[in-house]
């Protein structure tokens, strides 16, 4: 029986939450639990709060007394998952998720969350079954629907990942996300008929939505596949346009980051040969995104004895294991002792030797952990670094042209991502300077104009014997998870390098900071 005051508070509440007045609607919450400290809704709406403020530690606090009271309020559970998510904990998120699947087995959200997870720990299989599960208690859930379709794209299942990307195109929820995965796969009538469509759809979504971006996205990749240059840019510059609005990114941080490895890298380098954790396993494949680093993976872990992993989380992301003192990764940079960077080597091999123990190497062919290089050698002496270039304004353009997933928020304006470049540049001189020997620079042109000789190359950094499936690696089983999937199962082929000048007139803002 919920006693008078709290009563009166909930009214309070109710419109401050109405209202806006989120701090006030904080304050409120936290009166009632005072009053009385089994309010289970309390705790849950402190959980809200904290995890839109982004404070996922305080979220999980508070969704976790709110679970303790009321063990099986769906809500809780699944905004706990979220939050384990955010901050990484992928195995707490599924042991999470699956105890919902067993308390509510007709429940398709839990299901789909729970394929989720398993498809971003790139477990597809697993992920399929609970996708397929989903949509067998909802044969309405499209999302369900989409990310079968994905994974089958995944696996290079392309006819059957085309025919159930197809059934979804009627669905006004996610054309332009469907339009966008399907791109690769529709002929010259195909695409003219999808920009009918998307062009019809254009003015019924929201500004705001995600399908929009998708929306842009598609069109500008529909409208270069038949040359059609001015409105491929033109669409594609909508769909720049609406991702950073969301964003609001600003280099600032990243040039701080930097500046903070710098001091650790000067910090510990002439310990170098006494740190760290000894392994020869971890291979990185590190430079700009869409610069080469899929393809130089498939050519690698098309070798019998690499083990190729994709793309794995940022290095950095292991500081969180050590239990450094620092509020954020700045201040646990700081923090850092020489006994450090072997628990962080240490720990990363346990983690990549979950996906194969017996392989001589293991690749993590993340892009961006260049931003982690200096961490990465000091932790790793031994770990090999592959590091991909490719002409500064290709690797741009292209990319601008792609509606990433998640991350590399500077790729969607031409200000930001030529700063970002030029940041990038200016951090692997500092590498190369300091680890220069230990680094093996792969251009991409090179790759493409002479396939053999430069796996030869690779392979020879690698202590390894050439074997001819590395040169065929478009032959490669293995599941694909970026933006060059589709690309990276195809033999060699030329079209990519100086695609940019095509659009040479429009890049203006770009080539002026880079060059």
């Amino acid at each position: 029986m919920v006693n008078e005051e709290i009563k009166n508070l909930l009214l309070e509440a109710a419109n401050h939450h109405k209202n806006g007045n989120l701090s006030a609607l904080e304050e409120i919450l936290k009166k009632i639990i005072l009053i009385d400290p089994n309010f289970q809704e309390a705790y849950y709406n402190l959980g809200k709060l904290s995890e839109n403020k982004k404070e996922y530690q305080k979220a999980i606090t508070f969704y976790k007394k709110s679970l303790e009271l009321s063990p099986k309020h769906l809500n809780s559970i699944i905004n706990l998952t979220n939050c384990y998510e955010d901050i990484n904990k992928i195995n707490e998120a599924i042991k999470l998720i699956e105890k919902a699947c067993d308390l509510y087995p007709t429940k398709s959200e839990v299901y789909f969350t729970k394929g989720r997870l398993l498809h971003k720990k790139q477990e597809i299989d697993k992920a399929f079954y609970a996708y397929k599960k989903s949509l067998e208690i909802n044969n309405n859930f499209d999302l369900a629907r989409l990310a079968m379709a994905q994974i089958e794209k995944n696996r290079g299942n392309f006819k059957e990942a085309k025919k159930n990307f197809k059934k979804l195109i009627k669905s006004d929820l996610y054309k332009g996300r469907v339009y966008y995965e399907i791109i690769d796969f529709l002929d010259k009538n195909e695409i003219d008929e999808g920009i009918k469509e998307l062009k019809n759809f254009e003015n019924n979504i929201d500004e705001n939505s995600d399908e929009k971006i998708f929306l842009y996205f598609a069109l500008g990749k529909m409208f270069e596949k038949i040359k059609k240059y001015d409105e491929a840019i033109h669409s594609y510059n909508l769909g720049n346009k609406c991702k950073s609005e969301k964003i609001n990114y600003s280099i600032n941080f990243d040039e701080e980051r930097f500046n903070y490895l710098k001091k650790v890298v000067k910090k510990f380098i002439s310990m170098k040969n006494s740190i760290g954790h000894r392994s020869c396993k971890p291979v990185f494949i590190i430079g700009m995104p869409r610069s080469g680093t899929t393809l130089i993976e498939r050519i690698i872990s098309s070798h019998s004895k690499v083990f190729g992993c994709g793309e794995l989380v940022f290095f950095s992301s292991f500081l969180k294991k050590l239990n450094l003192t620092g509020k954020n990764i700045l201040e646990d940079f700081n923090n850092l002792s020489s006994k450090n960077f072997s628990n962080i080597g240490k720990l990363y091999v346990e983690e990549i030797e979950k996906f194969s123990k017996k392989s001589k190497y293991i690749t993590n062919k993340l892009p961006q952990n260049f931003l982690d290089l200096g961490l990465i050698k000091l932790s790793l002496p031994n770990a090999k670094i592959i590091h991909c270039e490719r002409n500064s304004i290709d690797t741009c353009f292209s990319c601008y042209k792609t509606n990433f997933t998640e991350g590399n928020y500077y790729s969607y304006k031409f200000e930001d991502l030529g700063s970002f470049y030029l940041l990038y540049k200016k951090q692997m001189e500092f590498y190369k300077k300091n680890f220069g020997k230990d680094i093996l620079n792969i251009k991409y042109e090179n790759v493409i104009n002479d396939l053999e000789v430069e796996t030869k190359k690779i392979l020879k950094y690698l202590d390894l014997p050439f074997e001819n499936n590395c040169i065929e690696f478009y032959k490669n089983k293995d599941p694909i998870y970026t933006a060059s999937l589709v690309q990276a199962r195809k033999p060699i082929y030329k079209n990519s390098i100086d695609s940019w000048k095509i659009y040479k007139d429009s890049l203006k803002p770009l080539t002026d900071i880079i060059g």
